[in-house]
C-alpha cells in the first residue's frame, strides 16, 4: 500500500473513532507480502488491543481463503472480548483491483445493551425471550475471537498442553499442525513464522521448509 493511501486511512479511522464514539472500536490493518499488521486502533478500550496485537483467525482465515475477490465488506457479525464480552464486527476490504491491501473494522460493544436488555427479562420473567434476544451463549465456530498475541491464535487450533511439556511431535505431526495453520491463514500475520517456531521447538528454516511442503502438497 503507498504511503499517502497508507496515512489516508489512518486519519479515517481516527475520524470514523470519534464520530461513532466509545463503543465503536476502529481498527486498520495492512495487509503485506510480510504479514497484516495494525497501522491504527482507536477506541481500543473495548477490545484492549494495540498496535502490537495480531489480524484475527477469522480475518486471518478471510485472508487465506481470499473471501474480499467475493465481496467489498461484511456486516453484523459476532465477536468475543476475553471470553465474556460479546461485540459485534464489521470488516470492509480495501482492494487495489484484485490485491488486498489493507482491511477496516468496526467493533460496536453490544455489553450494555445486553446487561440491560438481560435485566429487564429478569425482572420481568421473560425466560423466553432470551434466544430470540440473541442472549443465550453463542456458538464458538461462529464467533470472531478479538486475539491480542499470536499465542493466542495458536491455542485456537493447536493442543499446547503437548507444546509446553517435554513431549517431542513427531516429523508427520509438525508438518499436520503447520498445514491446519497456513490453511486457516495463520502466516499471514506478521510474526508468525519466529511464534510457530518457538511452539513447535524449531528453528524459522525448519517451519519455511515445512510451508514449502504444504504448498507444493497443494498445487
Amino acid at each position: 500500500m503507498r504511503a499517502e493511501k497508507k496515512e489516508h486511512f489512518i486519519k479515517l479511522c481516527k475520524f470514523l473513532g470519534q464520530v461513532l464514539g466509545k463503543r465503536y472500536e476502529v481498527v486498520f490493518h495492512v495487509i503485506e507480502e510480510s504479514g497484516a499488521y495494525i497501522a491504527a486502533i482507536e477506541n481500543n478500550q473495548v477490545s484492549g488491543r494495540t498496535t502490537n496485537s495480531p489480524l484475527t483467525a477469522f480475518a486471518s482465515e478471510l485472508v487465506q481463503n481470499k473471501s474480499y475477490l467475493d465481496k467489498d465488506f461484511l456486516c453484523g457479525y459476532k465477536a468475543m472480548v476475553n471470553k465474556d464480552k460479546m461485540v459485534r464486527g464489521s470488516t470492509f476490504f480495501i482492494k487495489d483491483k484484485d490485491k488486498l491491501e489493507g482491511i477496516l473494522c468496526i467493533n460496536y460493544d453490544t455489553s450494555e445493551m445486553r446487561d440491560v436488555v438481560a435485566k429487564i427479562i429478569d425482572i420481568e420473567k421473560l425466560d423466553d425471550m432470551s434466544s430470540i434476544l440473541n442472549l443465550k451463549q453463542e456458538d464458538d465456530n461462529n464467533v470472531e475471537v478479538l486475539n491480542h498475541s499470536i499465542e493466542e491464535i495458536l491455542t485456537q487450533y493447536v493442543d499446547v498442553k503437548y507444546l509446553e511439556s517435554d513431549f517431542l511431535l513427531t516429523t508427520e505431526q509438525k508438518q499436520s499442525i503447520i498445514s491446519k495453520l497456513y490453511k486457516k491463514g495463520v502466516f499471514n500475520v506478521k510474526g508468525a513464522i519466529s511464534v510457530v517456531a518457538k511452539f513447535l521447538k524449531l528453528s524459522e528454516p525448519s517451519v519455511y521448509r515445512y510451508l514449502g511442503n504444504v504448498k507444493k502438497d497443494m498445487k
